[in-house]
């Protein structure tokens, strides 16, 4: 593998895992109309974006000897991830109307699990790569 793949790797997977828990969760939430769609997508929208902001920031630096860069780098994601998000609902309640805020919740909150459960698969994934690569 090369340095360009390990360092664009994490951002793909989450971008992708990212995108299909988007589609599918709007996509369901289409069942009790257009509006709960549309709201439930912009709070997937408000995870999603500043969750893929942070993966890009977070992961800029590789190795042992860049350790507190890492480090740095992953409390600056965090917080810049933080203020992206509060950002963003604040945009979708001055702008977006109509809105249904409990679809817009809805969809913010069910993207953590789906978040997590695309994460749990990711890394059986890239365990068992890992695995026969050294083989």
């Amino acid at each position: 593998m090369k340095i360009g793949e390990q360092v664009q790797r994490p951002l793909l997977v989450v971008f992708a895992g990212l995108s299909v828990s988007c589609l599918v969760l709007t996509a369901v939430a289409g069942y009790w109309g257009a509006q709960v769609a549309k709201s439930a997508f912009w709070g997937c929208l408000i995870f999603a974006l500043p969750t893929l902001y942070f993966t890009l920031y977070a992961f800029r630096y590789k190795g042992s000897q860049q350790v507190a860069l890492m480090a740095r780098s992953f409390y600056w994601g965090q917080a810049s991830k933080l203020s992206l998000m509060a950002m963003g609902f604040a945009l979708v309640f001055v702008f977006v109307k109509p809105l249904i805020v409990s679809a817009l919740f809805a969809g913010f909150c069910l993207m953590i699990p789906a978040h997590l459960v695309v994460a749990m698969f990711v890394s059986k994934g890239c365990a068992a790569v890992s695995g026969s690569a050294g083989r």
